[in-house]
């Protein structure tokens, strides 16, 4: 389905912003995005007057005001709201070194909504936003495992129905044992799975963080080689930080 590029890229701007956290030039956005300047500079001085923006005339840069602050507080009253779910990421990206991915299902797409990129020189940038198949990822086999086998099968089926012609068909007994050995360790391991030389490992979190119930997953994704070397401690790492934060926090 078709989207307004517009909307897409103010959505894409306030992301920039998380993971900047500071101020920044029309220039860097527009840089940063792949967007041209000329619009860029538009579309920040639109959302400055609306007030979703602030502007510094002396440094010429933008962040957001209060206003964005305060979007989709009233959604959630638990660990989202509370912070304890974002300092559990942000305790993970300090403790493991890798790239931190909260991600949640989208149709058939495991969808990352918010990314802690890594501080290494050696990683893979992944920005927010960022789609992975649901049967074919380490966040979407995390993101499968309270689903019914049943409905894996239909799954698999319109996915390669429905994904990008030059995705390989997936067959839905290697999906079905990938999800069956997230149940058995507790944690998924992608070896390369979607991208070449990247490593991720992938836990489910608990039901009731979303107020709605819906899964949440979270992964630590950085080089394959270093990954499997540390595959132990890394998913130590990611089950003390879920019960730290999100089980026991009270």
């Amino acid at each position: 389905m078709a989207f307004v590029k517009s909307a897409g890229r103010v959505l894409q701007i306030l992301e920039l912003f998380d993971e900047l956290q500071r101020e920044a030039r029309v220039s860097e956005i527009a840089e940063r995005l792949g967007f041209p300047q000329s619009s860029t500079s538009m579309l920040l001085k639109s959302l400055a007057q609306l007030g979703y923006l602030d502007y510094d005339a002396d440094s010429r840069s933008f962040l957001p005001s209060p206003r964005v602050a305060l979007l989709g507080a009233w959604l959630d009253k638990g660990p989202v709201r509370d912070g304890s779910l974002v300092r559990m990421l942000e305790h993970l990206s300090e403790c493991t070194g890798g790239t931190v991915i909260l991600a949640a299902r989208n149709t058939i797409y495991s969808q990352y909504v918010h990314v802690l990129q890594a501080q290494t020189a050696m990683r893979f940038h992944v920005p927010p936003g960022t789609r992975r198949l649901v049967v074919w990822s380490a966040t979407g086999t995390a993101l499968l495992a309270g689903i019914p086998d049943a409905e894996i099968g239909p799954l698999v089926r319109r996915t390669n129905a429905e994904a990008p012609p030059e995705q390989p068909p997936i067959q839905v007994a290697a999906v079905l044992a990938n999800v069956t050995r997230l149940r058995q360790d507790g944690h998924f391991f992608s070896h390369g799975l979607v991208t070449s030389g990247a490593g991720s490992i992938a836990v489910p979190l608990p039901n009731r963080i979303d107020r709605k119930g819906r899964p949440l997953a979270v992964a630590v994704s950085g080089l394959l080689e270093e990954f499997e070397r540390r595959e132990a401690q890394i998913v130590a790492l990611i089950h003390d930080a879920i019960a730290r934060f999100l089980v026991h926090a009270d």
